[in-house]
């Protein structure tokens, strides 16, 4: 009896280990993904935090509701220096159809909308524009400017974690 137990130990154990190296092909795999759809939010949209387009699409794709209209977001837009904070307030409004909040001597301009792709598409495409983040607010209201311009960037460079392309 002791020698069948110590078989199917064995069979069983040969079962674990294949799952295992499975398991971790698998999430090899999905991290190959992640960095794919990483590498294409960079290249789409070079100037905004890759978690704000992130979380858009997960945003959009929870609630259909948000297929055309966009989820609820305040978003920050930084600018060079020099700018004129007229021209990118009537470039903000033109895009969004809301107008902005100016800050940072019109360096910084936040603004509470409903965001798509497409208007980040046009916001990241401004010349004068710098960085994008933002942060989902659903039914809340904005509650101003929470970031400063680098953040984003500092987030995926000074987070202590070892970066590396597989």
């Amino acid at each position: 009896m002791c020698m069948a137990s110590n078989d199917s130990r064995g069979d069983h154990s040969q079962g674990d280990k294949s799952e295992t190296s499975k398991d971790l092909l698998e999430l090899k795999n999905l991290r190959v993904q992640k960095d794919k759809i990483e590498e294409a939010y960079r290249q789409i949209f070079p100037k905004v935090d890759p978690f704000l387009v992130h979380e858009l699409y997960l945003r959009m794709q929870e609630d259909p509701t948000y297929k055309d209209v966009g989820p609820m977001f305040t978003v920050e837009v930084f600018t060079k220096e020099g700018t004129d904070p007229e021209a990118s307030k009537r470039h903000i409004v033109n895009t969004t159809g809301m107008v902005p909040a100016i800050y940072d001597k019109g360096t910084h301009y936040v603004t509470h909308m409903r965001l798509t792709p497409e208007i980040l598409k046009k916001l990241n495409d401004f010349d004068h524009v710098l960085e994008i983040m933002g942060d989902y607010t659903g039914t809340d209201a904005s509650i101003g400017p929470q970031h400063d311009l680098g953040d984003w960037r500092k987030r995926y460079q000074d987070d202590g974690r070892q970066k590396s392309i597989s």
